[in-house]
């Protein structure tokens, strides 16, 4: 990082690493192939169901739209980048994402300081809602 306190993407790298199932047993994370994933988020994103009541003026009740946003948060995809610290290793910042459909999702990049034993956000930015 060249400042700690600043968000910036020119320090993000596209890198995937391949985790063993294993690292997540007896946890509610499922480890999933992000590509694959993808046709999931698009078969189950409630874009669909909208495209459908405003296009072909079908009527769309509050339990199917409640329904279609479950599906998505369900199939949603969870994305964590590398963390990135500064030289000291007092200062860190990492990046996440949550994608569940084209109007679906949420991220940010979250910058943490060292206090003591614990880390502390000091800093958001870069966040987006869709």
């Amino acid at each position: 990082m060249a400042r700690s306190s600043e968000c910036t993407e020119q320090y993000a790298q596209k890198v995937i690493h391949k985790l063993e199932p294993s690292l997540v047993s007896n946890t509610k994370v499922v480890l999933v192939d992000p590509e694959r994933q993808q046709s999931a988020i698009k078969e189950n994103d409630p874009q669909n169901l909208m495209k459908k009541a405003i296009d072909d003026h079908e009527k769309v009740t509050s339990e199917q739209l409640d329904e279609s946003i479950r599906q998505a948060f369900q199939t949603g995809l969870f994305t964590l980048s590398e963390v990135v610290f500064d030289k000291e290793h007092h200062r860190a910042a990492v990046t996440y994402n949550f994608v569940c459909g084209m109007l679906c999702g949420h991220g940010n990049t979250v910058v943490l300081k060292k206090i003591g034993q614990d880390w502390k956000v000091t800093k958001r930015c870069g966040g987006y809602v869709s």
